[in-house]
């Protein structure tokens, strides 16, 4: 825990340090408004001052509309803006709340009556339910849609497949997992809710493959290296503002990903003090016992209930530090879950152990079974029938438990599978079939902080972080719940983002996005107890399962995890008559140094247990290296992308919008730390 600390320290105090100096930059978003200004007979008017002010932070900008009448706001946060226009001859017009979405353009145009300008109409903006700027294909999912609309584990990343052109049929598994399309393979949705590790959420988009979809967070990368398709942080209901989900894109600033664009703007601080808070638990205790319970044939087991203790809770709060100029917002959700279900399956008994640990000593096989944690974690011993049991080879009841046979030969030496009971039935209880206990534990933390400073009129800037914390505890129900076999995963992610924008003038923007993302865990430091000297070992060819013993093995088992990118963005905007010319370039560098060290554990099946006893195994497994040594897939490596683009939004009239673009991108090829992957 004092390294976790540590970290998170270090984490806040460059948060911090940056907010001090942010003086020197200023945020952006991707949203706009544009229009034309008109007279009552259609008539374009030109040099009409437009002025733009958003009503959550009294924060106003100018500019002129053209000779073409038109005009453009961009750079914009989402929210609740007014319009005000004023021209010599004309009364002043207001539109009082217009809705700007998050990352699109607004179309709102403005018709001006004859008069003194200080005379004033004020009308109320249209919900626009067409989008009319761009040809893009795309949903923006409200605040108060993310607070009450159902979403699995408060996932806002599941309310994507609600946006037209996205396909996802949000189904679930029995235990509650997101179900994969079919020909798709990944880490699964919200299966974690919001802590889920990488989430990808089973949607597909303009005809491409769930990997294809990207995740953006205030307009950086959360994306995952190794899974496409994948966000490596997920934000909590209380942190999004807007979310917005393009199925089919036509701008040449959006690339690397062809499927889903999913963007989250986050929420900012406000002249006006607001909060919320949250708390739902499931305990045990308000469950009913299962009716149906027991096997047939078998000993009758204690009724049963879902033993699971699961609390979630957590809040925001945000406002102003300074009225009108710096403004902050933070979000916090906690997760605390206890589950200790029970489920029956065959278990091997203590006599069972001790007899081979006395007829081979000082063998592998010996120190395993002598392992601490070794024997399963057993509620009640249920007896039953060898058939009711599952046993296919040949058995006798001895008491409350099953004798398959005995141990024969030497060890080294592979018994045929014709002696199906080894050495003869010795009646002593080998195998007993048993209600086991599985626990499982899970605690984790979410952070959110955004500050938003107006340094100026040309200057504002926002700073935002997500700091993701957590803790997982499980037991290995295939190992029959044997502690030798639990994993502890301490994982920490994070995605700090700066958002700059400088207002060179009332027709040019340059706007900047720059992030860091991280994620990953060490299960070779979170697992002290564990002994990942030892193999795992499964014993095959006695009843429909395996008897598994020692830490579960894969690549990733014990798992050594550090995904690291970082993302810069710098995009100049000029308004130029009835064009908006974009000129933008991204540098992306991904740095993965995923160790792979489970890979170097051998795995070793037996058939039935006399082979066991005798060290004679039928399948062997293991990560070497080309002379057969053990070795972890460990090698580091990075990869990159630079990209530039030109893109015209060309109003070539007030009810036409032409988007023409071209954007080129360079993907560099896998480069490894030590020129070997």
């Amino acid at each position: 825990m004092r390294k976790m600390s540590l970290k998170l320290a270090v984490l806040v105090g460059c948060l911090l340090i940056i907010a001090v100096f942010a003086t020197i930059g200023n945020a952006q978003f991707r949203a706009g408004v544009q229009g034309t200004v008109t007279d009552n007979d259609g008539g374009t008017v030109a040099g009409a001052t437009v002025t733009l002010t958003n009503k959550e932070t009294n924060h106003s900008q100018q500019t002129q509309s053209s000779g073409d009448g038109f005009y453009r706001f961009t750079a914009l946060a989402p929210g609740v803006y007014s319009i005000t226009v004023e021209q010599q001859g004309f009364k002043k017009r207001i539109v009082d709340t217009v809705k700007v979405d998050a990352e699109s353009t607004r179309g709102q145009d403005v018709t001006l009556e004859a008069g003194v300008i200080s005379e004033t109409v004020t009308v109320q903006a249209d919900d626009l339910g067409l989008q009319t700027e761009d040809a893009n294909i795309r949903k923006t999912i409200s605040t108060e849609e993310v607070l009450r609309l159902p979403q699995p584990g408060r996932d806002p990343y599941e309310l994507a497949r609600l946006a037209p052109g996205v396909f996802g049929a949000g189904a679930r598994s029995s235990g509650g997992d997101s179900v994969f399309l079919p020909n798709t393979s990944g880490p699964g949705g919200s299966n974690n809710t919001i802590f889920q590790s990488e989430n990808a959420q089973p949607i597909t988009a303009n005809g491409q493959r769930v990997s294809a979809n990207n995740y953006q967070i205030d307009g950086t990368s959360v994306n995952s290296q190794t899974w496409g398709g994948a966000a490596v942080i997920t934000p909590s209901q209380e942190s999004v503002k807007e979310v917005q989900v393009t199925s089919s894109t036509y701008s040449a600033e959006d690339g690397r990903n062809s499927g889903a664009q999913v963007r989250v703007v986050s929420r900012n601080g406000t002249n006006q003090w607001h909060g919320s808070g949250f708390y739902k638990i499931n305990d045990p205790s308000l469950n009913a016992y299962n009716k149906f319970y027991g096997v047939p044939g078998v000993v009758v087991a204690r009724p049963t209930r879902v033993e699971r203790k699961f609390k979630t809770f957590g809040g925001s709060f945000g406002g102003p530090i300074v009225k009108d100029k710096l403004f902050f917002f933070f979000s916090y959700e906690g997760l605390k879950e206890n589950t200790s279900n029970t489920f029956n399956a065959l278990i091997d008994t203590e006599a069972f152990r001790r007899g081979i640990i006395t007829a081979r000593p000082n063998t592998v096989t010996s120190r395993i079974l002598s392992a601490a944690g070794v024997a399963p974690r057993v509620v009640q011993v249920l007896g039953g029938t060898c058939a009711n049991a599952g046993i296919f080879i040949p058995c006798q009841v001895v008491g409350n438990g099953f004798d398959i046979g005995s141990i024969t030969g030497t060890y080294g030496t592979y018994v045929p599978l014709g002696l199906n009971s080894g050495g003869g039935f010795d009646g002593i209880a080998d195998l007993q079939f048993a209600q086991l206990s599985a626990p499982r534990s899970f605690t984790g933390n979410q952070y959110f902080t955004r500050v938003d400073y107006q340094a100026s009129k040309k200057d504002k800037i926002t700073v935002s972080s997500y700091i993701v914390p957590s803790r997982a505890f499980t037991s290995d129900t295939s190992a029959q719940s044997r502690p030798m076999a639990d994993i502890n995963s301490k994982r920490l992610s994070y995605a700090l983002g700066f958002i700059y924008t400088r207002d060179i003038s009332s027709t040019m923007i340059n706007e900047a996005r720059f992030n860091i993302t991280r994620w990953g865990f060490d299960e070779t430091k979170s697992n002290p107890d564990a002994d990942f000297g030892l193999p795992r070992v499964e014993i095959e060819g006695i009843f429909g399962d395996r008897l598994r013993y020692g830490a579960p093995r894969s690549q990733n088992t014990p798992g050594v995890i550090t995904e690291k990118q970082l993302d810069f963005r710098d995009n100049l905007t000029k308004i130029a008559g009835n064009h908006v010319l974009k000129f933008g370039g991204e540098y992306r560098k991904d740095l993965n140094n995923n160790g792979e060290p489970g890979g170097a554990r051998p795995l070793y099946a037996f058939v039935r247990p006399w082979n066991f006893a005798n060290g004679t195994p039928i399948f062997e497994q293991i990560t070497a290296d080309q002379s057969g040594t053990p070795a972890a897939n460990n090698t580091k490596f990075t990869t990159s992308e630079l990209a530039f683009f030109v893109q015209d939004d060309w109003k070539f009239r007030p009810n036409l919008t032409l988007n023409l673009g071209l954007r080129w991108s360079y993907y560099s090829p896998i480069t490894a730390s030590d020129g070997v992957l």
